[in-house]
C-alpha cells in the first residue's frame, strides 16, 4: 500500500473528518489492514478564500511547501480536503512528483455517473470557490446546470462556514436556508463543495441526493494507495 498524504489544516476540524472517513472506509481487522499515512495540518497556509475574493495573501507557495513536505516524508499520493485549495490545482502538482487528487474532478464525475444531461446542480461552497467556478465548466460539459445560492443564501453559507471553522457544529439553519432555496429552483442534486459543510449537514435527512466531496476524495485516496474498501460503508456513503 501506498503511503497517503493528506495536506490538510484547511481547517483543521474538516482534516479530522477526512481523515476519519478514511479510517470508517478501511475494510480492517486489525491496525496493519489501514493504509500509512501522513497528517500534515498546515494551517500556516493563508486563507484560500481571502486571497480569491479580495485582497488577501496568495497561499500558492505556501501550498507548494506543504505538497514537498508530504513528499519528502514518503508520502505515494497527496489528498487535498479542501475545494478552494484547488484554485492551486496546478501549482500544488507541478511542484510534487507523486500524483496529487483533483478533488473538485472527482466530485464532478461523481455526478456526472450519477445523473442524466440537464439535471440541475445546486452548489454548496465558500465563496471563493464559488467566484472561480471551480465546479461550473466542469458540470457543463457533462450537459449539467450549475445552480449557485442568491447573494444572500451565499452569505449565509460563508457565515455557516466561518462559525464551523470556530468550533461551530450540528445542523447550520443558514445551510438549511441555502438548501431549501436551491430546491426550490429545480435542484435534482447538490454538491458539498466545501469540507466543512458536512459538519453542519445532516445528509440523510436531505430532500434531493447529496454527493459529498470528503467522501469522493476518501474514496478516491484508498482506492489509488491500494486498499480495499469496505463495500458496505461504501454503499452507506454512496447514498448520500
Amino acid at each position: 500500500m501506498d503511503t497517503i498524504g493528506v495536506l490538510g489544516g484547511m481547517g483543521p476540524a474538516a482534516t479530522v473528518d477526512f481523515f476519519a472517513r478514511l479510517v470508517t472506509l478501511v475494510g480492517a481487522e486489525r491496525d496493519q489492514d489501514h493504509p500509512p499515512c501522513l497528517l500534515y495540518s498546515a494551517t500556516q497556509i493563508p486563507d484560500r478564500t481571502r486571497h480569491l475574493t479580495a485582497d488577501g495573501i496568495d497561499p500558492t507557495a505556501e501550498l507548494q511547501r506543504a505538497a514537498r513536505v508530504l513528499e519528502q516524508g514518503g508520502a505515494g499520493l497527496i489528498a487535498i480536503p479542501c475545494n478552494s485549495a484547488h484554485a492551486f490545482y496546478g501549482a500544488i502538482a507541478d511542484a510534487v512528483s507523486i500524483p496529487v487528487l483533483d478533488m473538485i474532478e472527482l466530485a464532478a464525475v461523481q455526478v456526472r455517473r450519477s445523473f442524466e444531461a440537464g439535471t440541475s446542480v445546486g452548489i454548496l461552497a465558500a465563496s471563493g470557490t464559488i467566484k472561480m467556478g471551480l465546479y461550473d465548466q466542469r458540470l457543463q460539459a457533462a450537459g449539467l446546470v450549475p445552480l449557485r445560492p442568491g447573494e444572500n443564501a451565499q452569505s449565509g453559507v460563508m457565515e455557516a462556514i466561518w462559525a464551523i471553522k470556530a468550533g461551530s457544529r450540528g445542523p447550520d439553519r443558514r445551510l438549511i436556508l441555502a438548501i431549501d432555496e436551491l430546491v426550490d429552483r429545480g435542484v435534482g442534486v447538490i454538491v458539498l463543495g466545501c469540507t466543512e459543510l458536512p459538519l453542519a449537514i445532516d445528509q440523510s435527512s436531505a430532500v434531493v441526493p447529496i454527493v459529498d466531496g470528503t467522501a469522493v476524495l476518501a474514496r478516491a485516496a484508498l482506492e489509488l494507495a491500494g486498499v480495499t474498501i469496505n463495500d458496505h460503508e461504501q454503499a452507506r456513503e454512496a447514498g448520500h
